[in-house]
């Protein structure tokens, strides 16, 4: 670099901070990096050097003057009143002996570190007030962060009060356990959504959902190691950790306190052969000068504290070659493809296939057969591509061709608006039939008691039937045939059957399982359009004249009905006997009531209802069923072992109603 003149610097350093900010708002804004952590590292530590070189050249605005990413979303902002810095990295042994020797001269002695695992997470500030948890907050920008505390109360291990009334925060790693990162990524290929990239992403992702349902449903664990206010008689890092994990916080006890280089170099190698084994997912080892006076002495630049440094673990890769590249139908009708290749040992285990997610991935990355690829596992768990190496592949190698048929049935693959995923909207596909039928038959659907999915299973496999509009064909000799079913189950299955020929048409449209369609759109649209045949036809923009129907969902109807088999289906229910139209009243004619234009909100044990039944009646008196309580609730119906719900429409003071009183209040209307 000493060769550029200042002309040629400014150009290459304008090239890669344009660079570095993509790769940068898609990691820390998008959550979905694009490119794998060592190249962002490369080109970072090339600018870092070129600035320093260069000193003219640096500005404020550049990337290696600020920490984090930039806020971009919907929470309300947080301001730290101690700044939350990022970490210097180095990427071998004697970067991290050139940090000892600079702290040593700053310091005028040799001093003693506690080494630290690196988590693969995302940073997270927990404040307490009188010993109560009031706020959390991510890092944000380092200055500015974003409000996550709803988000943060879902959490199990973070403690909303502590044993002690402290008036204090700390800081530490919200992340995702390695099961539990595979979980969710099948979880959405399944489903057709982006897989994430890593344990960090997905634990960012989840903890900033705007709904904390899903945060609920994520399993997102924490370790703190950070006390920003600590207590005058804390006077080092390892006792700031001990003493944290009295007050209840989750902390890491792998830490140990070196007093020389050997040891924390001997530690870097026992992690690096114990990482794989971990379950969790880490990417380094953390080194803090031990004494909190030294770390305060020697302080911080603009970005990084002066006191501590990341050692990250080169990325552990093998070469192999692609054989084939092979698609797989899930339940929902994704089409994946996934990469065979020749075995190799990574990490631990053997690997000869990894999933490329879904077409654009595959075309991104430019994979073909007889590719040479460079693999590593995401998280230390899931195997996957990171480069072709474009030096070894074959002269006579062509672009992969992506499939335009399903590898099922053969029919036509379709992406909807929204999607990167293929999908196969064939209601007959073999591979998504079963599923198809258990949704079918659901509470939520066609409400078919008796028909679960090993009843559902034994039904497939005995040839017996094939599509939904097999149920109403079923014969008592048939239904005899499968395990423990005696003559009162065959007859209330029967009957069950029978009944939802009845059921309103909100019900059949979200029992076929077109994708997106839930069970509020369905009713929405059934409320305006009335009769299926009138809704097989009609068009994107006629869906979303709806209030809430986006085209996602209108391009997803569109889809399915386009589909002659799903016509075909819709034909063959009608000969059935199953009823086609809207049973439900229009709101103008609903007549006064009591639940007339009432927010409901339903909790507890129900004894006469199903829950399912117990918001249809109400949505027929004209009440709209919510699934939280806020101050806009008017009543809460309340059954047995009702919990949080009962508490929070206690404090918010909002009416409560018995199931009985409930009833008895419809009933005035019959």
């Amino acid at each position: 670099m000493t060769q550029l003149s200042l002309e040629q610097a400014q150009e290459k350093v304008t090239a890669l901070r344009e660079q570095l900010n993509k790769w940068a708002d898609a990691y820390y804004t998008k959550d979905a990096p694009v490119v794998e952590d060592a190249t962002y590292d490369k080109s970072y530590n090339e600018l870092v050097k070129l600035e320093k070189e260069f000193p003219s050249l640096v500005t404020s605005d550049s990337i290696t003057q600020r920490v984090g990413g930039e806020i971009k979303s919907s929470f309300s902002k947080v301001e730290h009143a101690v700044p939350m810095l990022s970490m210097g990295d180095v990427f071998s042994k004697a970067e991290l002996k050139e940090f000892d020797e600079r702290i040593q001269k700053v310091i005028g002695h040799p001093v003693a570190y506690n080494a630290e695992l690196k988590i693969d997470g995302l940073s997270l500030s927990l404040e307490y007030e009188a010993g109560k948890l009031v706020r959390a907050s991510t890092r944000g920008n380092g200055t500015v962060g974003e409000d996550v505390t709803a988000n943060a109360r879902f959490i199990k291990d973070i403690p909303q009060t502590l044993p002690v009334p402290l008036t204090t925060e700390v800081r530490g790693e919200c992340y995702m356990g390695k099961e539990s990162f595979a979980l969710l990524n099948s979880e959405r290929d399944a489903k057709g959504e982006q897989a994430f990239a890593n344990p960090r992403n997905a634990a960012a992702g989840s903890l900033r959902q705007l709904n904390a349902q899903i945060t609920k449903k994520r399993d997102l664990s924490t370790f703190i190691y950070t006390w920003v206010n600590p207590p005058k008689n804390i006077t080092s890092q390892h006792q700031a950790i001990d003493e944290l994990n009295k007050l209840g916080f989750h902390t890491n006890q792998t830490g140990r306190r070196f007093e020389s280089m050997d040891e924390v170099f001997d530690f870097i190698d026992e992690y690096t052969e114990k990482r794989n084994s971990l379950s969790y997912g880490i990417d380094g080892i953390v080194l803090k000068v031990d004494d909190l006076s030294l770390q305060n002495d020697l302080g911080n630049t603009v970005k990084v504290p002066r006191w501590e440094i990341a050692y990250k673990f080169p990325p552990e890769e093998q070469e192999t070659i692609v054989r084939e590249i092979v698609w797989t139908v899930g339940r929902t009708g994704v089409v994946t493809p996934t990469a065979i290749m020749d075995p190799v040992q990574l990490a631990g285990t053997t690997v000869s296939r990894a999933v490329l997610h879904n077409e654009e991935l595959l075309k991104q990355k430019d994979v073909r057969i007889g590719d040479t690829v460079k693999l590593h596992k995401a998280g230390d768990i899931i195997p996957e591509i990171s480069e072709v190496v474009l030096s070894k592949r074959p002269a006579d190698s062509q672009p992969y061709q992506i499939p335009t048929k399903c590898p099922s049935c053969g029919g036509e693959l379709v992406h909807l608006k929204g999607e990167v995923a293929l999908r196969c909207v064939n209601p007959m596909c073999p591979a998504q039939v079963e599923e198809r039928i258990t949704h079918f038959a659901s509470r939520q659907a066609m409400d078919i008691r008796g028909l679960g999915p090993k009843i559902v299973k034994q039904l497939i496999d005995k040839g017996f039937v094939k599509d939904v509009a097999d149920l109403y064909h079923l014969s008592a000799e048939q239904l005899g045939q499968l395990d423990h079913f005696k003559e009162k189950s065959i007859d209330n299955l029967l009957t069950s059957i029978n009944n939802s020929k009845e059921n309103s048409v909100e019900l059949l449209l979200f029992g076929l399982g077109i994708d997106h369609v839930g069970a509020k759109a369905a009713r929405l649209i059934v409320e305006k359009y009335k009769d299926l045949e009138k809704i097989m036809n009609l068009s994107v923009p006629e869906l979303t004249t709806i209030d809430t129907i986006g085209e996602t969902i209108a391009e997803s109807m569109v889809a399915y009905f386009a589909q002659p088999q799903a016509r075909k289906l819709i034909q063959e229910l009608m000969d059935s006997g199953v009823n086609m139209g809207y049973l439900g009243t229009d709101e103008g004619e609903i007549t006064d009531n009591f639940f007339k234009d009432k927010t409901v909100v339903l909790t507890g044990k129900l004894a006469d209802f199903t829950r399912s039944e117990f918001t249809k009646k109400l949505q027929a008196l004209g009440a709209k069923v919510t699934s939280s309580v806020s101050k806009k609730t008017d009543y809460l119906i309340y059954g047995d072992d009702a919990g949080s719900k009962l508490t929070k429409a206690q404090q918010l003071e909002v009416p409560l109603l018995t199931e009985q009183d409930a009833i008895a209040q419809m009933n005035k209307n019959n």
